[in-house]
């Protein structure tokens, strides 16, 4: 079952929550809300900056104004964040990326 699968990749990779709030024009405020759990990380700190350098360049790419433009910038988001989790730890996590309109 799907369900298996999820719980054996959160236990041997880790799990990361990415929630992203973006303004009414379509621009990220502030920063990504970034969770994390299960990862190898010895400096936190330059783990979430590069992160967020990240996630900003990869956002700046796309224009939100259609719901297939939200999930195309959903599926990028994931995979940056673990090609950028892989590269600094090793590990793939189980990634959610929440995205909330104000």
């Amino acid at each position: 079952a799907q369900s298996i699968k999820d719980r054996k990749n959160i236990s041997a990779n880790g799990y990361m929550e990415v929630t992203i709030i973006i303004t009414p024009k379509g621009n990220i405020h502030k920063r990504p809300v970034l969770t994390f759990r299960g990862l190898p990380v010895n400096d936190v700190d330059a783990f979430i900056y590069g992160l967020e350098e990240t996630i900003g360049k990869t956002t700046k790419t796309f224009s939100i104004g259609s719901k297939k433009q939200e999930y195309n910038l959903i599926d990028a988001l994931k995979n940056t964040c673990k090609k950028y989790t892989k590269e600094m730890t090793g590990k793939r996590p189980f990634t959610n990326i929440n995205l909330i309109k104000i």
